[in-house]
């Protein structure tokens, strides 16, 4: 008995290390991607002007065939493998690849085809038939996203997260380089043109990044198939087929309501502006001041926790696959923890500094920068709670209910349409009621998986730890971030200097705080990269 407590003891340990290990390696390639990013997104939106329209109004229909194509399926190939190899079916785990592989490309081939002979039409439900090019260049990407997602979702059910970060980098990278020379090259025949060479450079980046994790799957390959206890499997084609399709069809769907939401907003938004009044160029840029401004900044820290997401299915579901409930417990308690870790101060602190922060990414003028800040503040809430989904997402999908994130989603949507729906049709509140929406959206879809998961895992939190001491710790870290901004630009009247140093001071003060407060326990610290460090100045240990 004592043995089998020893061995479980090890098993939540080596879970929790892994995890750990996995997050920090894919929210550090997704931090490096974002801000990768911003070096295209912003230039790109400084180039383009008003023709961000045409690019932006591709995404939505984009990220929603992208969804259908290939949200679900990384998933649950991540589940299938980790289960498979927990018991040592290594080529079980390969068989489940192999067949996903297939099914991806068929979805892939047919949601490209989809766009491409489509465009014309969706072209017309957005900003007019001058998108209609764009849409087509974009369409191969959806194939190519496909493939590579059978590679991604290998890679993480055998918790190897390097490779898709690694093809997460290329992705970025190529973007960047590709997507401004063809925008800037293609500029001069008109900003629809402009906005097609950013989007040919989104294509050919989803290529680069394809290209980089097929040959890291191929450099590993052997390594992996000797770690086979034995040369047979008993998983049946049949079988794995419905196994994906059960795990991925709920969680394409839950995937799909946010893209869909978003063609909501690109359908609904300057619609709704012009019937209360607003001129079209009013419209417009309100609407881009919410898309393009605000929205990239507000899903900056959601790259962590989506990192956090993709780390916790394996880990969770290997865990369950051993019937370990203390390892389910200890890495669904430590990737709540990181979360509000994460989300929490990234809400407060893109309150505190809205204004500072769009003025210091953005060449706009003092009317949108306004507005933009407005709708930042109001969209900066719903972050903490976007940071509670998405890890609760994870933990729910690695425990094998998928389905209960696709509901309490579902919910969030239609409380989101409506809210909007009704909100901005009061000139008062006009563009605003977007974001508030949003917000209310995923405070709701967070409450309601926070309830399930509490009552089916029988997880306790510690609610202290876990969001008391954060808040406290962030609300101090925005108030200094806040007055030292305030104060250094009265000195020096520099926006990127008093920025920059409101952020070091906000964040090296938030961690003293959750330092000095013991936010986390000597075992979490042992865990994270760096921890030592950290656990020496905390408890004072040599």
């Amino acid at each position: 008995m004592t043995r089998r407590r020893t061995n479980r003891y090890c098993m939540a340990k080596n879970d929790k290390k892994t995890f750990v290990k996995g997050a920090v390696i894919l929210g550090v390639a997704g931090l490096l991607c974002k801000i990768i990013g911003a070096f295209f997104r912003i230039p790109l939106y400084n180039m383009l002007g008003d023709g961000m329209q045409y690019y932006e109004a591709v995404y939505p229909y984009y990220s929603t065939l992208l969804v259908i194509s290939s949200a679900g399926l990384p998933t649950a190939i991540s589940r299938m493998v980790a289960e498979r190899m927990a018991v040592g079916d290594v080529f079980g785990a390969k068989r489940v690849f192999r067949k996903s592989q297939v099914l991806l490309l068929s979805i892939g081939l047919a949601t490209t085809a989809l766009m491409f002979f489509g465009a014309d039409f969706l072209a017309r439900t957005t900003v007019g038939p001058l998108a209609a090019p764009s849409f087509r260049v974009m369409s191969p990407a959806l194939l190519i996203v496909s493939i590579m997602c059978s590679y991604r979702g290998y890679l993480q059910g055998l918790q190897k997260m390097t490779g898709t970060a690694m093809s997460q980098l290329a992705e970025q990278a190529g973007k960047l380089a590709i997507g401004l020379y063809l925008a800037a090259k293609w500029m001069p025949r008109g900003i629809e043109f402009g906005a097609m060479g950013a989007v040919a450079g989104v294509t050919l980046s989803e290529l680069l990044a394809l290209i980089v994790v097929g040959v890291f799957y191929l450099t590993r390959k052997r390594d992996i198939e000797l770690q086979a206890v034995s040369d047979e499997s008993t998983s049946s084609s049949k079988g794995i087929i419905r196994g994906l399709l059960a795990i991925a069809i709920p969680v394409t769907i839950g995937a799909s309501i946010m893209p869909i939401t978003g063609i909501v907003d690109a359908s609904l938004i300057k619609r709704t502006l012009l019937e209360i009044g607003f001129s079209d160029a009013a419209a417009s840029m309100r609407y881009v001041a919410l898309r393009s401004n605000v929205t990239n900044i507000i899903n900056m820290p959601a790259v962590l926790t989506i990192a956090l997401a993709m780390s916790l299915v394996p880990a969770i579901s290997a865990a369950r696959t051993s019937n370990d409930k203390k390892a389910i417990h200890s890495v669904s308690a430590m990737g709540i923890k990181l979360a509000m870790f994460i989300g929490i101060p990234c809400a407060v602190g893109l309150f505190a500094l809205s204004a500072p922060v769009i003025d210091l990414l953005y060449s706009i003028d003092a009317q949108r920068l306004e507005i933009a800040s407005a709708l930042m503040r109001t969209s900066a809430i719903g972050v903490i709670f976007l940071s509670l989904v998405q890890t609760l997402t994870g933990i729910l999908q690695g425990v094998g209910k998928q389905h209960i994130p696709v509901i309490n989603l579902f919910i969030g949507g239609i409380v989101k349409v409506v809210l909007m729906l009704t909100l901005m049709h009061n000139p008062h509140i006009e563009i605003q009621g977007a974001a508030i929406s949003t917000a209310a959206c995923y405070t709701v879809a967070g409450i309601l998986d926070a309830i399930y998961l509490i009552r089916y895992t029988k997880l306790k939190l510690n609610v202290l730890d876990t969001f008391i001491k954060p808040l406290v710790a962030a609300l101090i870290m925005g108030g200094a971030a806040y007055f030292s901004y305030a104060f250094v630009y009265s000195k020096i009247h520099s926006n990127a200097v008093a920025t920059a140093g409101a952020i070091v001071v906000g964040a090296g003060l938030y961690l003293i705080c959750v330092l000095w407060m013991r936010m986390f326990s000597e075992e979490d610290l042992a865990f994270i990269p760096g921890g030592s460090i950290l656990a020496r100045l905390q408890f004072g240990r040599r």
